[in-house]
């Protein structure tokens, strides 16, 4: 169970059948409906028409999609290589974005839908994958292609149904975890206005305000995780 491993969903309404047959212009076995990227301990990030990008965990995905789901993993991603870490910054960089309701459109930097999403954290990551293609207009179709035929990837369902398993068992435990990780970020981007319109406000007065500012923006620099709806200047 690794960052970076992705979750096809075949979902079994109707509005998810729909978007499997229209995809079959891109890939005629098409049979996903969404993809979702790991970010470790069964725990995934997506996008959502109705909740933009969330966390999500396996246990309630499986649910879901009433188990037909598989897996796949980039075959330049083991545990000991550094791309699991970068992938995981990488996705979260994304989290509370808007879903990009423009499928295979053109895209931008505020929204993205689920395939968008991955194809753009892959990028981010900078693991090239698809055929470099941009990531508005990557569809979960074309990781179908690739779970397939398995050349760059390989299926690791096996691996991700026996630690569901334990997941199940302890299910308390899977779910405080995602909820911190949930609760820390959803702060962080709401207390970013405020910090940010502190800063400014220091920037305006005094030379020690001004000097305060610049060692704020500093700090906030050095950070490792960094957000979309953050400066760039931070």
């Amino acid at each position: 169970m690794l960052p970076g491993d992705i979750l096809l969903v075949t979902g079994e309404n109707k509005l998810s059948s729909s978007l499997i047959k229209a995809q079959r212009i891109l890939y005629s076995n098409a049979s996903s409906s969404h993809v979702e990227l790991s970010l470790g301990d069964g725990i995934f990030i997506h996008s959502t028409n109705d909740k933009g990008v969330h966390l999500a965990l396996l246990v309630d995905e499986d649910e879901a999609c009433n188990h037909n789901w598989r897996v796949i993993r980039h075959k330049s991603i083991t545990e000991s290589c550094s791309d699991t870490e970068k992938l995981q910054e990488a996705a979260m960089y994304f989290y509370a974005q808007d879903y990009n309701k423009a499928f295979m459109g053109s895209g931008n930097d505020n929204s993205s839908f689920c395939s968008e999403l991955v194809a753009k954290a892959y990028a981010r990551a900078g693991i090239e994958i698809i055929e470099a293609k941009s990531p508005s207009k990557v569809a979960p179709a074309h990781f179908d292609k690739e779970a397939d035929n398995l050349e760059d990837w390989v299926d690791v369902t096996d691996e991700y149904k026996k630690i569901l398993v334990s997941m199940k068992e302890n299910d308390f435990l899977y779910r405080t975890v995602m909820s911190t990780m949930s609760a820390v970020m959803t702060r962080r981007k709401v207390h970013e206005p405020i910090r940010q319109k502190m800063i400014e406000i220091f920037e305006n007065g005094s030379i020690e305000n001004k000097e305060s500012a610049k060692k704020m923006r500093e700090m906030l620099s050095k950070r490792q995780l960094k957000y979309w709806y953050e400066k760039e200047d931070e």
